[in-house]
C-alpha cells in the first residue's frame, strides 16, 4: 500500500511540477511587462492563488467547476490541475526575481547588437537567470512534495490516504503515521539539503 501510495504522490508531484513550469515562466514574464493588459490579468491571477488556501482551490476545482462550466474531472485531475496552478503562481515570482537579478544593462547591450527581447532572453538573460533559479526551485518542489497530501480529501490514494487506510485496517496510528513522517523525511530532506549546498556553491563563484 506504501509503494502504491508513493507511486501516486510521484505521479502528483510530476504532473503538477510540470504543469507549473508550463504556465509560471509566461506568467512571470507577463508580470513584467509594461504592456497593462498582460500586466494586471497576471498579477491578479498570481496573487489568488498565492493568497488563498492550497486546500480551497483543490475542493473547489473538484466540486464546484462542474457547477459552474459543467466540466467534471477526476479526482486526480483535479488535485493535478490545483496544485499545478498554485505551483504556478510561485514559480511565476522565482521567475520574475530570477530575471529582474540580471543587470538590466545585459538588455540594452542585446538591444544594441540587434537582438529582439525573445533573443535576449533566450540566449543572454535566462541561461544566467536560470543558475539563480534552480535553489528556490527545489525548495519549492519539496513544497508541492507534502502538498500531495491534500489529494486525500479528495480520495486520491497517495500516502497520506494509503495510510489511513492501513489505520482503519491494522488500528496502529502511531507506527503508520511515523513511518509516513520517515518517508516523506527521507524523500524531502536531500532536496533541501541539495539546495542548501548549490546556494553556497554559486555564492563562492559570484
Amino acid at each position: 500500500m506504501f509503494i502504491r501510495g508513493a507511486i501516486i504522490t510521484a505521479e502528483l508531484t510530476i504532473y503538477s511540477f510540470a504543469l507549473g513550469l508550463v504556465i509560471g515562466l509566461p506568467l512571470g514574464l507577463m508580470r513584467d511587462s509594461k504592456l497593462s493588459f498582460l500586466r494586471y490579468p497576471s498579477a491578479a491571477i498570481i496573487e489568488f492563488f498565492r493568497s488563498t488556501p492550497t486546500l480551497v482551490q483543490l475542493v473547489w476545482i473538484y466540486y464546484a467547476l462542474p457547477i459552474a462550466l459543467g466540466i467534471r474531472l477526476s479526482a486526480m485531475v483535479a488535485v493535478t490541475i490545483g496544485l499545478g496552478l498554485h505551483t504556478a503562481a510561485y514559480f511565476a515570482e522565482i521567475f520574475r526575481a530570477g530575471v529582474a537579478s540580471i543587470d538590466q544593462g545585459q538588455f540594452w547591450a542585446a538591444k544594441s547588437i540587434g537582438m529582439t527581447y525573445t533573443q535576449s532572453m533566450r540566449r543572454i538573460i535566462l541561461p544566467q537567470a536560470i543558475r539563480r533559479m534552480v535553489p528556490p526551485f527545489i525548495n519549492e518542489l519539496a513544497n508541492l512534495i507534502k502538498l500531495t497530501t491534500l489529494g486525500s480529501v479528495l480520495a486520491v490514494y497517495e500516502l497520506l490516504h494509503e495510510s489511513n487506510n492501513l489505520i482503519n485496517t491494522t488500528f496502529r496510528p502511531f507506527e503508520i503515521y511515523t513511518a509516513l513522517a520517515l518517508a516523506f523525511f527521507i524523500i524531502i530532506f536531500p532536496m533541501i539539503y541539495l539546495s542548501r549546498r548549490l546556494e553556497l556553491y554559486w555564492a563562492r563563484r559570484a
